[in-house]
């Protein structure tokens, strides 16, 4: 009886436990929203414009894309003036795009169809990855993510606040993902973190390093770059690949159809 009580008792304490570090993740997570301007002032400036550079610092190869989202349905939109690195370089034609309605991807190449399905598919991913790149910190307590408080990590004397993320079924490209986040104690703005994306075939985790503008009163991390790590930070390999937002503007008046022009 005694052992039956003492387990009793020990799944409790654990229970209360682990409710008690997910409602610390929970409140931080929410932090790091409205410390970026919250997702309600990211909606009120309706759709966004801006050049997006994706470059391979080792060789200096890049995809260079004009980017148009609508936040309002998570429309995604790129014609690319640049094909180097992972966007088909391989594939011939001058005009490539990009296409998510909200439901359905449509990739272009000299404004005819992409039919093969791998080509299709990647076109599909980009737009879901782009999309949430830029809108990431304004996303981080959606319904389905989980979130998980592990043990502080200090890096160049900074002592960070550290979350685990993880995805539901259905949200995301894939349950398998993982994100670590480091907050900073003072702004409350993720300063890096390690993630995998396993869409990409990415199961080991890279390290993101994040700079921030202010535009329009809220925060966006217009500049990042990325190596190979490993899940304590550790940078396996200085081949890093930067990525830079540039002319943000917000509030164009695009719809389903002007985006596209």
């Amino acid at each position: 009886m005694k052992k039956i009580i003492f387990k009793i008792i020990t799944l409790v304490l654990i229970t209360f436990v682990t409710t008690a570090q997910a409602q610390e993740a929970k409140e931080l997570i929410n932090k790091v929203v409205e410390a970026n301007g919250g997702k309600k002032a990211l909606y009120k400036l309706k759709d966004v414009s801006y050049d997006y550079i994706f470059k391979v610092k080792d060789n200096n190869l890049a995809d260079i894309s004009i980017e148009r989202y609508i936040f309002d349905g998570e429309i995604s939109y790129a014609e690319y003036t640049k094909r180097q690195v992972y966007v088909l370089p391989q594939m011939p034609g001058k005009k490539y795009t990009q296409f998510f309605d909200g439901n359905n991807s449509v990739s272009k190449v000299d404004d005819k169809i992409i039919t093969e399905e791998q080509p299709a598919f990647l076109g599909h991913i980009f737009r879901k990855t782009n999309y949430y790149w830029f809108t990431m910190m304004f996303k981080l307590s959606d319904p389905g993510v989980n979130h998980k408080m592990l043990p502080s990590r200090n890096v160049d004397g900074t002592t960070y606040k550290v979350v685990e993320m993880s995805f539901g079924d259905n949200v995301g490209e894939s349950s398998k993902d993982r994100y670590i986040l480091y907050i900073n104690p003072k702004t409350y703005r993720v300063d890096q973190f390690l993630y995998n994306a396993t869409g990409f075939g990415l199961t080991e985790p890279n390290i993101v390093k994040v700079k921030y503008e202010k535009v329009d009163g809220v925060y966006l991390p217009t500049y990042r770059k990325y190596a190979p790590a490993d899940w304590d930070g550790n940078v396996l390999k200085e081949s890093w690949t930067e990525q830079f937002s540039k002319n943000v503007k917000f509030n164009n008046g695009y719809n389903l159809e002007n985006i596209q022009i």
